[in-house]
């Protein structure tokens, strides 16, 4: 398979995933979400495995690293603003405390992860 039928392949099982998953919040069934989920991320990996063209090298990878670690330090940081912030008014505390548990939970997998991969040699 190339890339472009790949592409293809992939938008129609996102496309028969938003179905379903639309249909099982139509009908108030959290599983058939769940389900269309698994199925259609074990489906698209199944795809990409038989695509011959190279989908990926390394300079994706670095762009990748870049983009996601800014993301990162922006959610955490105003996560953790927000939070704070909700908390300290008295307004709309449990969001406040959600958005503060998050960015404290993001730290310590980082922290986490960060410490596994910097003993093991890349």
């Amino acid at each position: 398979m190339d890339r472009k039928k790949f592409a293809i392949y992939a938008a129609l099982v996102c496309a028969a995933m938003g179905a379903v998953v639309g249909y099982g919040v139509s009908k108030r069934n959290a599983l058939l979400p769940a389900i269309a989920f698994i199925i259609g991320t074990v489906l698209i990996a199944l795809g990409k495995r038989g695509v011959k063209e190279v989908m990926e090298d390394e300079r994706t990878h670095r762009i990748s690293e870049k983009v996601l670690r800014k993301i990162y330090q922006i959610f955490v940081t105003g996560a953790a603003l927000i939070g704070t912030t909700l908390i300290a008014l008295n307004k709309h505390i449990e969001v406040g405390y959600t958005l503060a548990f998050s960015a404290c939970a993001l730290l310590v997998l980082y922290l986490v992860l960060y410490s596994h991969y910097n003993r093991r040699a890349l």
